[in-house]
């Protein structure tokens, strides 16, 4: 999340003069838990934040990307989280019991992340998660707190999710440094995959999903 003014307030204002597939793409996916994780400023907007996403989600949890693909002015495309209403990020996170979406900070020189969001339980969870795991963790300044209702990690079946802000030096690290990518992603599935199987607001969930892909009994 960059703090610039947006050009666009809206994905309707967006669409009406950026093409999809020529200046940017939309990717979802299904995983197998209720777990959603985002990129909203993928691609060239808010560089390696769509790969992390990736990397997190794997083949378990829900992914939304959108990337920015343009080859000049890709920070045209950048709608303010409390903003992005994206049609196909709305519905996605309103199947979602956890909403977890991964945002840029520019500062290129220091690695630490800020943990912002709603849901403040699981967000100081994830913040502890961190700390043991060896990470850099800063209180989220007021413009990277994520409070807002409409915050699109905000927009979840419970009402409150959880953000992401990572550092340039940060994100750059990760892409070229294997092990400590691998020890970031197990850090962080880890912490969600504990929460999804144990929380009950998630396993309600998950038998109901179960229940639908068992197949039909003979008759």
């Amino acid at each position: 999340m960059i703090l610039m003014s947006d050009r666009y307030g809206s994905f309707r204002e967006l669409q009406t003069y950026e093409k999809e597939d020529r200046d940017y793409r939309i990717k979802v996916r299904n995983g197998k838990y209720p777990v959603l994780i985002m990129a909203p400023h993928g691609g060239k907007i808010e560089p390696y934040t769509a790969d992390i996403a990736e990397w997190i989600a794997e083949d378990d949890f829900d992914l939304y990307i959108f990337e920015g693909i343009k080859t000049n002015n890709s920070r045209d495309l950048h709608i303010t989280s409390h903003h992005f209403d994206e049609p196909l990020a709305l519905a996605a996170a309103a199947r979602a019991d956890i909403v977890l979406t991964i945002h840029g900070l520019r500062n290129g020189t220091e690695e630490f992340i800020m943990v912002g969001g709603l849901d403040v339980e699981l967000g100081n969870r994830l913040i502890v998660a961190f700390i043991e795991a060896g990470f850099t963790i800063r209180e989220s300044t007021a413009q990277y707190r994520g409070r807002r209702q409409t915050n699109i990690c905000n927009r979840g079946r419970r009402g409150k999710g959880i953000q992401l802000e990572i550092t340039f030096a940060l994100r750059k690290r990760l892409f070229k440094d294997i092990n400590l990518k691998q020890h970031f992603i197990r850090t962080v599935r880890s912490f969600i995959l504990d929460v999804a199987q144990n929380s009950s607001f998630c396993k309600d969930r998950l038998d109901i999903i179960y229940d639908r892909n068992e197949p039909e009994p003979d008759r």
